[in-house]
This record gives structure tokens, C-alpha cells and sequence, in this order.
């Protein structure tokens, strides 16, 4: 009689233990981990902000200038791995520059509009931190159909996931990101330098891939 129920307590003991890691993976499960077939879907909207100064004009007088950059991105991907996701990065990148000369004189801002494509590689830790990176191709301009530049833009990425459900999330990133554009000539320009943004994502079929976890 003592050794059955014995052996009924450390069953029971057993029982519980299990129970608990199973739900603190389901825990897991619900904050962060995304399945292998889930799909991916959203964009973020990213921005910068420089202060420029230069003496290197035909003139040489001083020209300070403020440069601010806005980029849209869609971000498209399917989850190829548990946590890895592949997709389709597309972005519009509007650009405006304005320059005052040493005189205080204003000149109106130039402004630039990019479209781009290309593709992007995300990958999720458990506690809803992510790394990415993006390559992407494109051509310059809605703003001044005379000039016309080829566009290159990379970036690696780190950003935090806040699942307000199992669907969405809420997502600020810090990049660092490189851009360069070519005129028809061969002259080039380039900037490297961080930008801020800040999206909403949502993960279809998450559910229907957790269920398939939970079943197996």
C-alpha cells in the first residue's frame, strides 16, 4: 500500500512538473516565437534628421543645411524557419535639402523621391528582439522628370516585436543604414548614417501553425 502510493506522489509529482513547462513554453509561444509557415505582413515608417555645413561650393562661402529624410516601407515576408523570416522589402524614400548661404538667404528646398525594392532577412530572439537586414535597388525621381539617378540602399536593423495579440505587433527600430545614388554621368553621392522608425506588423496563420505545434 505505502509503495503504490508512493509511487502515486512522484507520478503526480511528475504530472505537475510537465504541466508547467508546458505552459511556460505556451507563455513563450504567445510573446514571441513565430512558426515556420507564418506569414509575415506591414511596414514601418522611418525618419532622419541632419544638420549639414560646407565651404566646398564655387563660391566658398559657408552654406549650412538641414536634410531631412522620410522612408515608407512595406515589408512582406514568410517565416522559411521558426524565428527566420525572408520576404520583399518595397519603400518610397522622400528626400528634402535646404541650404542658406552665408548672406542668410533661403533657397529653396530640393526635394527627391526614390522607389526601391529588394529583398530583407528578419530573425526574432524569445524576448521579441529582432535583427534584420535589407538590400534594396531602385529609381530616382517623381520630383524633376529632367534628372534621373540609379539608387542603391542597405541597412542592418534592430528592433523590438510588442505583440498587443497573437496577430500583431507593434514594432520600433533603430537602423543603420547606407544609401547611394548615381546620376547618368557616373558621378555618385552617399550617406551613411542611423535612422528611427516605427511600424505595425501582423503574423497570419500564427495560429494555425501553433495549433499544428501543440497537436504534434
Amino acid at each position: 500500500m505505502l509503495q503504490r502510493t508512493f509511487t502515486l506522489i512522484v507520478a503526480l509529482f511528475f504530472i505537475s512538473i510537465c504541466s508547467l513547462r508546458a505552459q511556460e513554453n505556451e507563455s513563450s509561444l504567445i510573446r514571441a516565437k513565430i512558426k515556420h509557415g507564418s506569414l509575415l505582413l506591414g511596414g514601418n515608417l522611418q525618419g532622419s534628421y541632419q544638420v549639414t555645413y560646407s565651404e566646398l561650393n564655387s563660391t566658398g562661402q559657408k552654406v549650412d543645411g538641414r536634410r531631412i529624410d522620410f522612408n515608407l516601407r512595406s515589408k512582406n515576408g514568410y517565416f522559411v524557419l521558426e524565428d527566420l523570416a525572408v520576404g520583399l522589402d518595397l519603400s518610397v524614400l522622400h528626400q528634402s535639402n535646404k541650404l542658406t548661404a552665408v548672406s542668410d538667404r533661403v533657397s529653396e528646398p530640393r526635394r527627391e523621391t526614390f522607389v526601391m525594392a529588394g529583398p530583407f532577412i528578419r530573425y526574432y530572439m524569445l524576448n521579441g528582439v529582432f535583427g534584420e537586414l535589407t538590400m534594396l535597388a531602385g529609381l530616382h525621381n517623381f520630383n524633376d522628370v529632367g534628372q534621373k539617378y540609379k539608387a542603391l540602399e542597405g541597412g542592418v536593423g534592430l528592433g523590438y516585436a510588442f505583440f498587443l495579440n497573437r496577430q500583431f505587433s507593434l514594432e520600433p527600430v533603430l537602423s543603420m543604414r547606407y544609401f547611394r545614388k548615381v546620376d547618368r554621368d557616373g558621378r555618385a553621392y552617399s550617406e551613411f548614417g542611423p535612422m528611427i522608425g516605427f511600424g505595425l506588423q501582423a503574423y497570419l496563420l500564427r495560429q494555425k501553425s501553433h495549433v499544428i505545434k501543440r497537436a504534434l
